[in-house]
């Protein structure tokens, strides 16, 4: 068996920090992950959608969405689960959680950059990557990508569910009765997510 890096023990340090169970974690990242490049390419033009400007407000649905994404159980079959996620979250909203998760990854002291590259290469990127291709783009040994990923998307499960999920619910309790809307609201998240990160440094 291989000894953990200490990477990694830093890593299980955060989850039991954030009281986060390391192999949910890392279930619950995972399944995100995999759904994310469908749910989101799905939507013809990615660059248009993030500069669109949306009326209205996002309501209950985002609430819901939420509730669900703070506890979910990855289901028996990987459809189900994009059917559930994609009827639940529009696909900007998907985007901007998994985008502000992404800035804390990034801001890690050790690999935060290379963490970053491996999530964006494999899971995030229009064109789909095995990990074999990942590897060689990125001149890495099998074993140490193989680290690096697992590493890498436990960051992101503790980025999401440790700030960013608890930020936006609290941000969402906050103007509910306000009729914000939707751009205002995640800039709202936004701009907490950067104190947040601000403090931390």
């Amino acid at each position: 068996m291989r000894a953990t890096t200490k990477a990694m023990q830093y890593i299980e340090l955060q989850t039991k920090h954030f009281d986060l169970d390391t192999k949910k974690l890392l279930a619950q990242t995972k399944a995100i992950l995999m759904v994310y490049r469908h749910v989101v390419w799905s939507v013809q033009n990615r660059a248009n959608l993030m500069r669109r400007e949306i009326a209205g407000t996002y309501g209950m649905q985002l609430s819901t969405a939420l509730i669900y994404l703070s506890d979910f159980a990855p289901m028996a079959t990987r459809d189900e689960f994009e059917a559930k996620v994609s009827s639940l979250f529009r696909s900007k909203w998907l985007v901007e959680l998994i985008d502000m998760a992404l800035q804390y990854v990034q801001g890690y002291p050790v690999y935060g950059d290379l963490y970053t590259q491996i999530l964006q290469l494999r899971f995030m990127q229009e064109a789909s990557r095995t990990d074999d291709e990942v590897s060689e783009l990125l001149e890495l040994e099998r074993s140490t990508y193989y680290d690096r990923k697992k590493e890498a998307i436990l960051l992101m499960g503790i980025s999401l569910w440790g700030y960013v999920v608890p930020t936006t619910m609290s941000v969402y309790r906050r103007v509910e009765l306000m009729s914000v809307p939707e751009e205002d609201f995640f800039a709202m998240v936004s701009a907490e997510q950067s104190k947040s990160r601000s403090k931390a440094t």
